[in-house]
């Protein structure tokens, strides 16, 4: 599909989104976003689809989406959600946007933390294509039970995903999957009651600090669930948002391998989680396109450096 002239990041978001004509696209901002969604519904229409702008705005922190939203994303095809400042608080809100739209088999991305100089600088770059990476490693531990996940650290977490399907962010974005951009990760939901050792995230935990984590924050797990939180102001902001969360909060979510080698970890989520040479590990809800079965009002990714892997006991290469 040809485009008209558009800023790079539209057309490579409209790319990665796999865009095709006479599709329904919702397109959600905050409010700082506004004029970059007028930007997005420009370039969606001109590529032949069908654009609804929606603000994602109200009473903070919204327990909901607005009724806008909702109501564009239960006819949507695909939902482009763009927020310059994502709230710990809001996720539940943005779980149930993206059940309604990924319930009917619309697709979504989402990009937080963004702003005009990060679409306009980093985000209007091409990206490299890493499908083929992603789905030689994701042919290397399908069908494996136990993970073994180490970081330079000190993460030592032993994993059980036997029967969870490993996915990828670095393909074509199937219908009723959502993936954030860019893309460059595999990922797996381990089971609620499987994840026993130590996570060490020592380089960024969003809804905490600014940038990197002031010091390592280290969580220890046993049978899925998180009993501890330690290290400075990090952990302390986590703890709190932890406990604020109530059930599934603490329980083990993601697992996620980083692969994308032209990014370098800066403290910011969205791009950390993808950077080769990280790993995360997340903990909160994983139903949905992630394939697990806890729910909860958060999802918070933990990312560290360094990952070493193994899968059932045998060492696995990362890309």
């Amino acid at each position: 599909m040809e485009l008209l002239a558009h800023p790079g990041w539209c057309e490579n978001l409209l790319e990665a989104a796999g865009l095709t004509a006479g599709e329904h696209v919702l397109v959600v901002v905050d409010e700082p976003l506004a004029a970059e969604g007028a930007q997005l519904v420009a370039a969606v229409k001109d590529a032949g689809g069908e654009p609804r702008l929606e603000l994602w705005a109200g009473e903070r922190p919204l327990s909901s989406p607005p009724p806008g939203v909702l109501d564009g994303a239960r006819t949507a095809d695909l939902s482009l959600f763009l927020t310059q400042a994502p709230r710990g608080d809001e996720a539940g809100a943005r779980f149930q946007l993206l059940s309604a739209v990924t319930e009917h088999d619309g697709r979504q991305i989402f990009m937080g933390l963004v702003d005009g100089e990060l679409l306009n600088g980093e985000l209007s770059r091409p990206f490299p294509d890493l499908a083929a990476p992603a789905l030689a490693l994701i042919a290397e531990l399908d069908g494996c039970e136990t993970i073994r996940i180490r970081g330079r650290a000190g993460t030592d977490l032993t994993l059980r995903v036997g029967g969870r399907p490993w996915k990828t962010d670095a393909t074509r974005l199937e219908p009723g999957e959502a993936a954030n951009y860019p893309g460059g990760e595999i990922f797996v939901a381990p089971h609620a009651d499987g994840a026993d050792g130590l996570l060490v995230a020592d380089l960024t935990v969003p809804y905490t600090v600014e940038g990197l984590v002031d010091e390592p924050v280290t969580l220890r797990f046993e049978g899925g669930c998180v009993t501890s939180i330690e290290g400075g102001k990090a952990a302390d902001m986590l703890r709190e948002l932890v406990e604020g969360a109530g059930a599934g909060g603490n329980v083990i979510a993601e697992l996620g391998i980083g692969l994308n080698h032209s990014l370098r970890p800066r403290g910011h989520v969205m791009l950390d989680e993808k950077a080769g040479g990280t790993a995360h590990v997340a903990i909160g809800r994983n139903t949905g396109p992630y394939g697990g079965d806890n729910e909860a009002i958060i999802h918070v990714d933990c990312i560290f450096s360094g990952p070493e892997l193994e899968a059932d006991g045998r060492p696995v290469s990362i890309p």
